[in-house]
Parts: C-alpha cells; structure tokens; sequence
C-alpha cells in the first residue's frame, strides 16, 4: 500500500526545487521535507527522486560513491509543481 502522504511529498519536492532556483541536493530535499514536518530517511527521498525522474519531472546526477544526489527539475517537471499541469501521484499545488 502506498503512503498517503507520498503525492504531497513528491508536490513539496517539486516545488521547492523550482522555488530554489531550479537544482537542489537529495540532502537539502530532506531538509526541506522535514521543515514541512515531513519527517524521512535519505532513502524514502531517494525513492522519490527516483519516482520523479522516472516520469520526467527532475533529472538526477549521482555524484560519485559520496551517497549525494543533485536534482534538477525539468520543463515539465516546473509545469506541475505551479499547478500548470495535474500529474497522477502528486498533489497539486494549493491556492495562496
């Protein structure tokens, strides 16, 4: 079963690698889940990029054997996380 907090997860994603400037690390990703009271291993964020990737919303390099990872958002990737686009498994984003 599914974690049903993973759709807003993958939103809190997205946008705050858009927000940031488009590129952020799996590590500031963890930081930024767990401001938003998020609370997840380095591994559920990596679960996560890998999701997006898969899908095409981020690209992911792996720097090495140093466990870090820079996510860049994609095109389309920008188009979900300002509510442009609605994509399955992610929640979109909410009104201000």
């Amino acid at each position: 079963m599914e974690n049903i907090f993973l759709p807003l997860r993958r939103s809190i994603i997205l946008q705050g690698i858009e927000k940031s400037g488009r590129k952020l690390s799996n590590e500031m990703i963890q930081r930024l889940l767990k401001s938003q009271c998020h609370i997840c291993s380095i591994a559920e964020v990596n679960e996560q990029i890998n999701w997006l990737e898969n899908l095409g919303y981020v690209k992911a390099s792996r720097l090495g054997d140093s466990g870090i990872i820079s996510v860049q958002i994609t095109r389309p990737g920008i188009d979900v996380a300002l509510g442009n686009t609605r994509a399955e498994g992610i929640e979109p984003p909410q009104e201000a």
